[in-house]
């Protein structure tokens, strides 16, 4: 597995650039990151390679819910500029979500008056026209998020349903960005999950309970949790995908000690 560091809440004072070269400097070779509408792309792709640091990793779209048939326009033009985005950056990977968010993370619509069976069949339609416009060499990945603290409104909160998804399409270009932090907010059983879905995970992203810190900060045993993914046989991506609970260089120390620890 590959340690990957999402930049967006980390260095807040700094530019994203200055960001990069944080990271780069305490020794990570992979970044990701949210939205690429408010990043100056060739320039984080000219300090990436000057600094030999590669973007696996970023939002697919921001625009459109794949719950809503009326959006889908809207969500497929996003997603084709999102696609061109990535092969300009060599980025093999793009989350998508149910539901359209905010800049904050809030949904913009949960579609109230859209029964819970349109929502899927809504979802499976949406994501099969997203796989046509797929290029060789690119994965989307599908990510549960929760509804108890961060995304209340949301619709896939659940591993299960993202999963039924990804086998009924059977594409092996679609998989589960496997959001470990979500999926303990929402009191599920890590290792269980796992275990059980690792099939159908594409990307993990890690971030402590309660807090959203780095590892060490919560209550999750990340040590026995990231050995036990690597044991189901898991050999991706880990995205740490964090608030730093203090000093971010001190937050990424951390982060480097502990996967060294676990993966000696």
């Amino acid at each position: 597995m590959k340690p990957v560091i999402c930049f967006e809440m980390l260095f807040p004072e700094l530019h994203l650039l200055e960001k990069i070269r944080r990271i780069a400097g305490q020794g990570f070779e992979y970044v990701e990151f949210w939205g690429w509408r408010d990043k100056n792309i060739p320039a984080l792709t000219a300090t990436c390679s000057q600094e030999g640091v590669r973007v696996v990793n970023f939002s697919g779209h921001r625009r459109g819910s794949l719950v809503a048939e009326q959006t889908h326009d809207l969500f497929l033009q996003d997603l084709q500029a999102g696609i061109e985005t990535a092969e300009s950056m060599e980025c093999g990977t793009l989350m998508l979500l149910s539901n359209e968010l905010t800049e904050t993370g809030a949904v913009v619509n949960s579609y109230p008056e859209i029964p819970g069976e349109q929502k899927y069949k809504n979802a499976r339609l949406g994501l099969g026209k997203a796989l046509e416009l797929l290029p060789p060499g690119l994965q989307l990945v599908l990510e549960p998020l929760n509804t108890r603290i961060d995304h209340p409104g949301y619709w896939l909160s659940d591993i299960q349903t993202a999963a039924q998804l990804i086998e009924e399409i059977g594409d092996s270009r679609l998989k589960v960005l496997c959001d470990l932090y979500h999926l303990g907010v929402m009191g599920v059983d890590l290792s269980a999950v796992l275990k059980e879905y690792v099939r159908h995970i594409g990307y993990i992203h890690v971030a402590d309970v309660p807090g959203r810190h780095e590892p060490g900060t919560g209550n999750i045993d990340w040590k026995s949790v990231l050995s036990r993914l690597a044991a189901f046989g898991y050999n991706g991506f880990v995205g740490f995908e964090y608030s730093p609970e203090g000093d971010s260089t001190e937050s990424l120390q951390r982060i480097r000690a502990f996967w060294s620890e676990t993966f000696p």
